[in-house]
C-alpha cells in the first residue's frame, strides 16, 4: 500500500558515450543510482569537462542569488503575507550537454544587468568604507589647520601626529622620557592631539611606546588634502554622496530581485540539477573501455527505460526480493511511495518517524484518515477549526515545495477540529445554544453537542475520556494486525502464531478487564469474587448480549492472559533456539529476558499505551478550560482584546502542543509496535523541482505531433 514495486537495470556502454547515457537516464527521471556498486578509476575526460562547467554555473548564478538576497527557500511569514514565488521556466533538451550550453547562455543574458548593478554596489561600498575610515580618523583631528607632509620631509628628526585620550597623556608623556619633545592641542573634552618629536633613531622607540596604548600616527591617504581639517571636510562629504548613490542602488537591487527572482531560482535549480546528476553517476564501475551504470526503476517504467536505452546493452531483471524486512542488517533495496492525492501531503509525517522498508506498509495512507481525527478531538472547537482551515489554504495557495503539503495538513487538522466542534457544540468557546446565529443549526442537526463541554460535568468528564481510550484501543489494535500482516508476508509462522495472534489476544482480554472494573464501579478485588454481582460491562454487553457480564470477564480474562503469556513464552525459546542455530544473537537475553519481557513488560505496556490516549479527551478539555477563562473575562468587562487576544494566543499556543500530542501518539504508542522505519529513500535522478521545467526532445516531438 503505498509503496512502488522496483526492479534493477543495468547500463552497458563505452565509457567514452557516458556523458549521452546520463542524459537518457536523466530524461527518465526515475532511477536510483546504486552508490555502493563497484566504481572504476577510469574516466572519461569529456565527461569531467562537462561536470567542472557544470560546477562553475552553479557557483557563478549561486553568488549572483545571494548577493541580490534571494533566499533558498521562502519563509512562513513571507509566504503568508506576500506569497512564495510562482511560475517556471521551460527548458527543451535534448542532451545535458546541450543543456548546459543553453544554461550558461541564459545565464549570461539574465545576469548580465544583475551582476553590473552588483559590482556597483561592491564598488560602492569599497568607497564608502575607505571615506568612512578616514572621516573617523580625521574627525578628532578636523581643528588641526596643518600640512602633515611637511613632517615627511624631516631627515634627522623624527614628528608625528597621534590623536589621544586625553585621560591617557601623562603617562604617554612619561613613557617618551625627556629625549622628546611633546606638544599637544586639545581637541575638545575627551582627545588630545600630541605632536611627537624626537631623533631620527627614536622612531622605533616612539612607535612601540604609541601602539602600546593603541595609537597609530594620523595618516592620510596620498589622493587627498594632507591638512586634516580639509581631509575631514572632503571625507565627510563624500560619505554623504556615497551612501546616496548606495541607497539608489539598493533600491534597483530591490527591483531587479523582484522581476527576476523567479528566473535566477529557475537558472540556480536547473544549474545544480545538471551538477548534482553528473557527480552521482561521474564514476560508474566497469572497464577501462566499458562502463557499468546501475540502478533501481519502478516496474512500471521498464518499457521508457528500454526504449531510452536502446543504443546501449540494458538489461532490466526483478530483484527477487517481495519484502525487506528481516530484522539482521539494513535494508539493500530504496523506498519510492505512490501516495497520491490529499494522502500524499502526509508522507511529511511519516518522513518524521522514517520512511518504510522495501514491501512494508506505507503508514501514510493511515495516517492522512487518523491524524485530523486525532487533532481534532484535541483542538474541538467549530470557530478555531474554520480559522486553521483558512490559514491551511492560505499555505496552500501561496505556499510552495513542502510548505503546500503543511498547509493541506493544517487544513485537515482544521476540518477535523470544525466537526469535532459541531460535536461538542463549541464556537470560540461559546456554546451554540448561546449565539443566537447558530441556535437553529443546533436545534437542526442532533449530534450538535452530542460530546458537550460546556457545564464539565464529572460525567462528561468521564464520557469524553471513555471516547478517548475506545479510539486508543482501534488505533493500538490496527498495529498490531499491521504487525501480523508483515510477519505473515515474510513466511515467520512462529512469529505469527505465538507472537502476534496471542499479543492480539491478550490485548483484547486486558481491554476487557478494563472495561469490566468500570462495570464493576472500580471495584477491582470485588470483581474476582464470585459471591458479588454486578451489571453489564460497558460496550461488550451491548455489543454481544446480557450474557456479558462482569462476573464472566473477570472469570475469562486472566487465564486467556496467562494462556497467552505461556505461548509467547514457548514461541520466544524456540525463536532463542532458532537464533542461536544460526550464530545469530538473541534479543531477549535468553530465558530469564523471555519472561520478564512476556509477563511484565507487555502487559504493563499494553495498559500504558492504551491510558496513554486519554490525553485526547484531557487536550480537549484543556482547550475548553482555556476558552472557557478568556471567555469569563470578556464578559465581565475585559473587553474585544482580551476575546481576540485569548483566542489568538489559545491558537498559538494550544494548537501547537495538540500538533505535538498527535506527533507523540503515532511515535510512541502506535510506530513501535510494527513499524521498521528505516527505509531508503528512492532519489530521482532528476528530483521535483519548483522552478523549472524539463521538455525533453521526445515530449517535444509529442507535443509537435499534438498540434498538428
Amino acid at each position: 500500500m503505498g509503496l512502488a514495486k522496483l526492479k534493477k537495470a543495468t547500463l552497458i556502454l563505452p565509457r567514452m558515450e557516458t556523458q549521452a547515457a546520463v542524459s537518457k537516464l536523466a530524461e527518465l527521471e526515475w532511477f536510483h543510482p546504486i552508490q555502493n556498486a563497484s566504481t572504476s578509476e577510469h574516466v572519461n575526460p569529456y565527461y569531467d569537462d562537462l561536470l567542472l562547467k557544470a560546477q562553475k554555473l552553479y557557483q557563478d548564478i549561486d553568488e549572483v542569488v545571494k548577493a541580490l538576497g534571494i533566499p533558498a527557500e521562502t519563509g512562513v511569514l513571507v509566504t503568508m503575507f506576500k506569497g512564495a514565488p510562482k511560475g517556471k521556466t521551460d527548458y527543451r533538451i535534448d542532451d545535458i550537454q546541450g543543456f548546459i550550453a543553453d544554461l550558461e547562455d541564459r545565464a549570461a543574458k539574465e545576469l548580465a544587468e544583475p551582476r553590473r548593478v552588483i559590482e556597483e554596489r561592491a564598488r560602492l561600498q569599497k568607497q564608502l568604507e575607505e571615506y568612512s575610515n578616514l572621516a573617523a580618523i580625521t574627525e578628532n583631528a578636523g581643528s588641526l589647520s596643518m600640512d602633515l607632509t611637511t613632517l615627511g620631509r624631516l631627515s634627522k628628526f623624527y614628528a608625528g601626529i597621534y590623536v589621544i585620550d586625553a585621560s591617557d597623556e601623562a603617562e604617554i608623556r612619561k613613557s617618551l622620557g625627556d629625549n622628546t619633545a611633546v606638544y599637544s592641542t586639545s581637541l575638545g573634552e575627551k582627545k588630545v592631539a600630541l605632536t611627537v618629536i624626537g631623533a631620527a633613531e627614536d622612531a622605533e622607540r616612539i612607535g612601540k611606546v604609541m601602539r602600546s596604548f593603541g595609537v597609530n600616527p594620523l595618516q592620510i591617504p596620498p589622493n587627498m588634502p594632507q591638512n586634516p581639517s580639509v581631509a575631514f571636510s572632503q571625507a565627510t562629504a563624500r560619505v554623504k554622496e556615497l551612501e546616496a548613490k548606495l541607497e539608489q542602488v539598493d533600491k534597483e537591487v530591490l527591483k531587479l530581485k523582484q522581476s527576476l527572482i523567479t528566473k535566477v531560482l529557475s537558472l540556480r535549480e536547473a544549474a545544480g540539477l545538471a551538477k548534482d546528476v553528473l557527480e552521482t553517476t561521474r564514476k560508474p564501475g566497469g572497464t577501462r573501455n566499458f562502463a557499468v551504470i546501475e540502478g533501481y526503476i519502478p516496474a512500471e517504467m521498464e518499457g521508457k527505460f528500454k526504449k531510452l536505452a536502446g543504443d546501449y546493452v540494458s538489461v532490466v531483471e526483478d530483484t527477487g526480493v517481495t519484502i525487506d524486512l528481516q530484522d539482521a542488517g539494513k535494508p539493500t533495496m530504496p523506498t519510492l511511495l505512490t501516495n497520491k492525492g490529499y494522502s500524499k501531503n502526509f508522507e511529511v509525517v511519516t518522513e518524521t518517524q522514517g520512511l518504510p522498508r522495501y514491501g512494508e506498509t506505507d503508514p501514510t495512507r493511515i495516517i492522512s484518515f487518523v491524524w485530523p481525527v486525532f487533532y481534532g478531538l484535541m483542538f474541538g472547537d467549530f470557530g478555531h477549526g474554520i480559522l486553521l482551515v483558512g490559514l491551511g489554504a492560505l499555505f496552500r495557495i501561496r505556499g510552495n515545495g513542502r510548505l503546500k503539503m503543511w498547509g493541506t495538513l493544517i487544513m485537515a487538522s482544521g476540518v477535523g477540529a470544525a466537526i469535532a466542534g459541531l460535536g461538542t457544540g463549541e464556537m470560540f468557546g461559546f456554546h451554540f445554544a448561546e449565539l443566537v446565529v447558530l441556535k437553529d443549526l443546533a436545534s437542526a442537526l442532533p449530534f450538535v453537542g452530542l460530546l458537550s463541554v460546556a457545564e464539565l460535568t464529572f460525567e462528561q468528564v468521564v464520557k469524553i475520556l471513555a471516547i478517548s481510550v475506545a479510539v486508543g484501543i482501534v488505533h493500538l489494535l490496527l498495529a498490531f494486525f499491521l504487525r501480523l500482516r508483515a510477519d505473515w508476508r515474510l513466511g515467520n509462522k512462529l512469529m505469527v502464531f505465538t507472537h502476534d495472534i496471542p499479543a492480539i489476544i491478550q490485548y483484547l482480554a486486558v481491554v476487557a478487564l478494563i472495561l469490566a472494573a468500570i462495570g464493576a464501579k472500580y471495584d477491582i478485588i470485588g470483581m474476582f469474587l464470585s459471591d458479588k454481582t454486578y451489571g453489564p460491562v460497558p460496550w461488550l454487553t451491548y455489543a454481544f448480549g446480557d450474557w456479558v457480564t462482569v462476573n464472566l470477564v473477570a472469570k475469562a480474562g486472566p487465564p486467556i492472559i496467562i494462556a497467552c503469556i505461556a505461548v509467547s513464552i514457548i514461541g520466544g525459546m524456540k525463536e532463542e533456539k532458532h537464533l542461536k542455530a544460526h550464530g545469530k544473537e538473541s534479543p531477549h537475553g535468553g530465558m530469564v529476558g523471555i519472561i520478564v519481557e512476556t509477563v511484565m513488560v507487555r502487559t504493563i505496556e499494553m495498559l500504558a499505551n492504551t491510558i496513554s490516549y486519554s490525553r485526547l479527551g484531557i487536550m480537549l478539555l484543556v482547550h475548553s478550560a482555556l476558552l472557557v477563562t478568556v471567555n469569563n473575562s470578556f464578559e465581565h468587562g475585559g473587553g474585544l482584546a482580551i476575546l481576540i487576544g485569548g483566542n489568538i494566543g489559545i491558537m498559538m499556543i494550544e494548537g501547537l502542543i495538540v500538533y505535538i500530542q498527535t506527533i507523540r501518539l503515532h511515535l510512541y504508542e502506535w510506530f513501535p509496535k510494527w513499524y521498521k522505519s528505516d527505509g531508503i529513500h528512492f532519489k530521482k535522478l532528476v528530483p521535483p523541482m519548483l522552478y523549472t521545467n524539463l521538455v525533453w526532445k521526445e515530449q517535444q516531438q509529442g507535443g509537435d505531433k499534438g498540434k498538428k
